[in-house]
């Protein structure tokens, strides 16, 4: 079952902060050539969010590479009026260090690639420093963890994806998202529409897999499994369904060793990952290789 903590809780007095601070980006050209082919029977499109649906400034949610960034820890808990109840600040090679901790202590075999969850890494981190959160304070916890990941993750709209998903659900493709993400990362698409909800935005629910609710991450097999699972009660074999994302291991390999056909998104040098290095993603080649979002449509005979 996904781990889900404070999901249910009311967004509107946070959210602002991971959306209402942003600045534009554009994407950084690649220099990748396209490679481009018509797609036919796919039924169900499914999506990587952050690189691909969304201009990524660090390439990923959550990074735990963030030396560097004690000013941005600063910041975060002095706007939110925390830095007085603290005995000290955590510093971002702690934060780095605690997120590299909590995945060693889950990874087994069955658990390749733990996710942590935020928040619950946050709430840690503000107890060590000498500010214990009790139930009643688990928002303002959620606020310093969106507050900062805006900070050292910046995010705006990949040009193209509005028009794109507006299209693929107009001609009745089914929409999907598996993504490495955490609890603010759905409100970063559901933007793309001005909406407060993916439902609003065409995507199908029972689709779309967030790693922070089942405290796994790409490239490890289970948020696959479970589209997998979801495609099957639509009635949509695996070969009749799209993945797309900007990291060779994470997203085609991944989506590949499922049974997916997949897009490689190869339009913002930020994030886009070769990953020629790992030999796992040696040989896989991805069925497209999208340097422009708007490419997609007209391989899936979209007119």
């Amino acid at each position: 079952m996904p781990h889900r903590g404070s999901l249910i809780m009311e967004v509107e007095s946070w959210v602002e902060a991971i959306l209402h601070h942003r600045v534009e980006m554009r994407p950084v050209e690649t220099h990748i050539e396209p490679r481009l082919q018509e797609l036919a029977g796919i039924k169900a499109v499914v999506f990587d969010i952050y690189g691909t649906l969304v201009i990524s400034g660090s390439g990923d949610v959550g990074s735990a590479e963030t030396v560097g960034h004690d000013n941005l820890i600063r910041q975060t808990l002095e706007e939110l009026e925390l830095l007085e109840k603290l005995v000290s600040v955590p510093s971002s090679d702690f934060l780095r260090k605690t997120v590299q901790q909590l995945n060693h202590e889950r990874c087994n075999s069955s658990c390749p690639k733990p996710e942590v969850d935020i928040v619950e890494v946050w709430r840690k981190l503000l107890a060590e420093s000498g500010w214990l959160a009790g139930p009643a304070d688990i928002e303002l916890v959620v606020r310093v963890a969106t507050r900062y990941e805006a900070l050292a993750n910046p995010t705006w709209p990949m040009p193209g994806a509005a028009e794109v998903l507006r299209q693929l659900h107009k001609t009745g493709f089914s929409l999907g998202i598996v993504s490495n993400a955490q609890i603010f990362t759905p409100y970063l698409v559901s933007n793309l529409f001005g909406q407060t909800c993916l439902e609003d935005g065409g995507f199908d629910l029972d689709l779309c897999f967030f790693s922070n609710r089942y405290r796994q991450a790409k490239p490890g097999p289970r948020l696959f499994e479970v589209l997998i699972l979801g495609l099957s009660n639509r009635g949509i074999l695996p070969e009749e369904a799209l993945y797309v994302g900007n990291d060779m291991l994470n997203d085609v390999w991944a989506a590949s060793r499922a049974g997916l056909r997949t897009a490689w998104f190869a339009g913002d040098q930020r994030s886009c990952r070769t990953r020629q290095e790992d030999s796992r993603c040696q040989g896989v080649v991805p069925d497209l290789v999208l340097t422009d979002l708007l490419q997609l449509p007209e391989s899936l005979l979209v007119s």
